[in-house]
């Protein structure tokens, strides 16, 4: 069986996100992916329904969650060609669902697709997050399991090294190197790595200039659970009648796997 899975944070911004949902929807059109994994949707518009209907997807879910630490506000969603059996918020800290569950009839077998949006100041707290999930897909030892989302942290960090001595990055399985970038994009380009940027998102001192931004997002599956057929990076294009528009802050991942 083979299945394509996008990752996309689409930036909840609301004095942005009315004139980039066009973009957003073109590129979820053209990358026809037959699962949908969203961060940072506005909540309360109805948005996730709408582009599950824009992009001909059936099923959907989603969860909101507040940051107690500073109100931030978003909703995850997952859109769905295949049917949703199961839905659920995980709460990765007391009371914050920053992490939607929800499981998937795929053909040759039922799989579970995590997405999830990890703290993004606080590296003791994102790990804390991080081992939260990785108990949870303990609880269902047979199941197949992805992890996707926005992980605010990079490949070298700590968040990430312990996510890695259990899952595989999937387009790192296919490339054998992580993308160049995923953060942020021309959309926010005030934002490219300096010391600040690169240290609160667990990089290295001497990884902290060039300017070229950071790997923050990630498809992440279980070792011989799938295997990769394609890798790439989506969202990279701006507006054609604004070179400055851009779909998001962050470049999408689509990964094609197979079972």
């Amino acid at each position: 069986m083979d299945l394509s899975l996008i990752t996309f944070n689409v930036y909840n911004n609301a004095a942005t996100f009315d004139r980039r949902l066009p973009l957003i929807l073109d590129t979820l059109r053209r990358a026809d992916a037959d699962v949908v994994a969203l961060q940072e949707v506005p909540p309360g518009r109805g948005v996730t329904e709408a582009l599950a209907r824009d992009i001909d997807h059936a099923h959907w879910a989603e969860v909101t969650f507040v940051r107690p630490d500073d109100g931030w506000t978003e909703a995850l969603a997952v859109l769905s060609r295949l049917p949703i059996s199961a839905r659920e918020a995980v709460n990765l800290r007391q009371g914050v669902p920053n992490c939607l569950r929800v499981r998937i009839a795929a053909g040759e077998g039922d799989f579970d697709l995590y997405n999830c949006h990890l703290h993004p100041r606080d590296s003791g707290l994102r790990q804390q997050e991080a081992a939260r999930i990785l108990d949870h897909m303990d609880r269902e030892p047979g199941l197949a399991a992805v992890l996707c989302g926005d992980f605010n942290a990079v490949p070298s960090g700590r968040t990430m090294e312990l996510l890695f001595s259990r899952l595989r990055s999937a387009y790192e399985m296919k490339h054998n190197h992580h993308p160049a970038t995923t953060f942020p994009t021309p959309l926010r380009a005030d934002l490219i790595a300096s010391t600040a940027f690169s240290a609160r998102r667990e990089a290295r001192p001497e990884d902290s200039s060039g300017g070229v931004g950071a790997v923050l997002d990630y498809v992440l599956i279980r070792r011989g659970e799938f295997g990769v057929k394609d890798a790439i990076t989506i969202g990279d294009e701006p507006a054609a009648t604004d070179p400055t528009l851009w779909p998001s802050d962050h470049y999408g991942l689509l990964v094609r796997l197979t079972r």
